[in-house]
């Protein structure tokens, strides 16, 4: 299926409305990288929020592994969640969000080569309900001797976990990863090939030098920077060193033309009998999708509407702001708009939308000008009862086309005593809506 046919999908078999769906996770390892990582989406009523997540740290049906929810784009290193997007639709929010931890499912699992998990994920809203899914994950033997036919020894690749590979902040960075702008660095995707039976005389499999990886989007079509898997020489080794890794070059999906959304970082370890050799029925076949490791993912949210006919689309560049809960002080989240459509943006309404904790403290929205960025403009507009939605009908942002001229819009948001954690600020341009996003205030406890 793919995603043109989601709308017809009956609410009740839509896992978005009744779990959670899984976009991608770290789906095969070897005992030796007993983590998780696990990238999930869930559609809720209008303006509830995911107050916890919890999930199997044994891998045996019990989701007793709490977690803390960090700010979006941190990237840490312990039992964590990052909403990564929040899209406000007409009937409902649209809730992205990225998971990690450790695993303790690193036991021995002959007489086969692996063994299979299913890991409970669990939400829970702060309506009550709770949400949850149950990807598997396939946990590889990491020892081979040649006198054991049970410990197979197939090649593997390492799942990268704290700060043991490199890479800005940390080593696995790389999963869960938020490109405003579809830049992808090069040191987020990081490959280490593991072949136990690597420089082994007389045995087949005996050499890895390669690997296959490719980007596929969520609903299954190729990066335009990958479409078919491509080809990577990394050196294999038998140890547990991370010396010979191998980063892969910086990516830019917007320049390549690649659509928003999240997209998986899918590779295929390789291995020949003695260097130069045929593949090996051990190694990982990249012409299927179910031999693939996932090591890495990467959501790009670059914010260019669909014009619905009218020549219009937008990119906005959100501003994120931080707060103390009840603090006197106005907040002013920014939300930068440029033209990236092919006729002028004139005088168009903008609504904006704040979750519980923050409410807007005037019925207008101010605007400065690339033209004389330290005069401000004010436009009118109306709150709702809440006053947690702003609608300004007529606001002039008067932006040509081409690459320079841009408007900076922001409202004045306050931050209640009960506010916490990540707080999102919607912003929609058009109506029909042609351009939206949503800028963070972090919010941390007072004293």
């Amino acid at each position: 299926m793919n995603a043109s046919d989601m709308s017809s999908v009956p609410v009740a078999q839509d896992p978005e409305w009744t779990g959670i769906r899984t976009l991608g996770h770290a789906n095969r390892f070897a005992t030796w990288d007993s983590e998780f990582r696990y990238d999930g989406r869930i559609r809720v009523p209008m303006g509830v929020k995911i107050k916890a997540i919890r999930y199997s740290y044994y891998g045996n049906g019990q989701a007793t592994m709490d977690t803390v929810e960090c700010k979006r784009g941190q990237s840490g290193i312990d039992q964590q969640y990052e909403v990564i997007d929040l899209a406000f639709l007409d009937d409902s929010d649209l809730i992205t969000f990225t998971l990690r931890g450790d695993l303790n499912v690193d036991a021995d699992p002959r007489p086969a080569y692996s063994r299979t998990y299913r890991i409970l994920v669990e939400a829970v809203l702060d309506d009550g309900t709770v949400r949850s899914a149950s990807p598997e994950v396939e946990v590889l033997a990491g020892a081979w001797t040649q006198a054991d036919p049970q410990m197979v020894g197939r090649p593997f690749v390492r799942l990268p976990w704290d700060n043991n590979w490199g890479g800005s902040p940390n080593s696995q960075a790389g999963f869960g990863y938020v490109s405003d702008n579809g830049l992808i660095p090069g040191d987020k995707f990081i490959v280490d090939l593991v072949n136990l039976r690597q420089g082994v005389q007389g045995v087949a499999s005996n050499h890895s030098d390669h690997v296959y990886y490719q980007l596929v989007r969520e609903d299954g079509t190729p990066s335009r920077a990958t479409p078919a898997p491509q080809k990577l020489s990394v050196p294999g080794h038998q140890d547990s060193g991370t010396g010979r890794k191998v980063t892969l070059p910086p990516l830019n999906l917007r320049q390549l033309g690649d659509r928003t959304g999240y997209y998986r970082f899918l590779v295929w370890p390789g291995s020949t009998t003695e260097p130069g050799g045929t593949a090996s029925a051990l190694g990982w076949d990249p012409a299927k999708p179910e031999d693939a490791f996932q090591i890495g993912s990467v959501y790009y949210r670059y914010h260019a509407g669909q014009d619905g006919g009218t020549g219009q689309s937008a990119y906005i560049w959100a501003e994120d702001r931080t707060a103390v809960a009840g603090q006197t002080k106005w907040v002013y989240p920014a939300f930068v708009v440029s033209n990236t459509g092919q006729s002028t943006i004139g005088t168009v309404p903008i609504v904006f939308t704040a979750p519980e904790g923050l409410h807007f403290l005037e019925e207008s929205v101010t605007f400065t000008r690339w033209s004389a960025p330290d005069t401000e403009i004010k436009a009118a507009g109306s709150l709702s009862a809440d006053r947690r939605t702003l609608t300004c009908p007529a606001v002039p942002l008067n932006l040509a086309t081409g690459k320079d001229p841009w408007v900076s819009v922001y409202p004045a948001v306050g931050v209640e005593q009960t506010a916490t954690g990540s707080l999102q600020v919607g912003i929609a341009i058009g109506e029909p809506a042609f351009a939206t996003a949503h800028a963070t205030i972090v919010v941390t406890p007072a004293g």
